[in-house]
């Protein structure tokens, strides 16, 4: 198990947080398409207790790896950051996981996909972090994942400090972009077809694989 210490970031220029990653000697650890699907019980227990099952795959040119996860909520964390307990195992095929936690009594609860541009970086207090680019249907999210004196060490070198700080869950903001433009509640978020097509080209991938629907 481990602590996953999260901050987000809303409104950033990916281009220029690139070009500041690079200029920090940042390692790029290449991007992937990123297909979810959470589990829960039919009442959504593990939702309204702050727990989640999820069945994630990840999408590398030649490459695909899939991963079961639970997440947990902690007591206390720091302020302006996000802390959840992380249990994380690699397994053969999402779909026989899903599978066999459909026949434990969890269902399909929402799907999303995203496409995550990874970089890790060396700071100068709190040890190494990742900075991850995160493109979503509904909107870009850049989120730092490291110790609290590791994402404040860097944040003004990477002009993080300048932009709206987050520490909802991606199904939050999801609700409030919904919300905003006067959609009704929806728990999946996922690209449209042609959305999709064109980023799995980008990354070099078959157009037909990594479909949510």
């Amino acid at each position: 198990m481990a602590l996953e210490i999260e901050r987000k970031y809303l409104g950033v220029d990916f281009d220029e947080l690139r070009r500041a990653l690079a200029e920090a000697g940042a390692e790029d650890l290449g991007a992937h398409f990123e297909a979810n699907v959470v589990m829960d019980t039919p009442d959504l227990s593990l939702w309204t207790s702050r727990r989640l099952l999820r069945v994630r795959s990840q999408e590398w040119p030649g490459r695909t790896r899939h991963v079961l996860t639970l997440k947990l909520p902690v007591a206390n964390s720091a302020k302006g950051f996000k802390a959840r307990e992380e249990r994380e195992l690699e397994v053969e095929s999402a779909e026989v996981m899903q599978g066999v936690l459909a026949a434990l009594g969890f269902t399909e609860s929402a799907r999303y996909e995203k496409v995550r541009s990874v970089w890790r970086l060396a700071a100068q207090e709190g040890g190494a972090l990742l900075v991850e680019l995160d493109e979503l249907p509904f909107c870009r999210v850049v989120e730092v994942e490291g110790s609290p004196e590791a994402v404040d060490a860097v944040a003004g070198r990477l002009g993080l400090d300048k932009h709206e700080i987050s520490t909802k869950s991606y199904h939050a903001l999801h609700q409030e972009w919904r919300s905003a433009q006067g959609l009704p509640p929806e728990r999946s978020f996922v690209f449209g077809p042609e959305e999709r097509r064109r980023l799995r080209r980008q990354l070099g991938l078959p157009d037909g694989a990594g479909a949510c629907s």
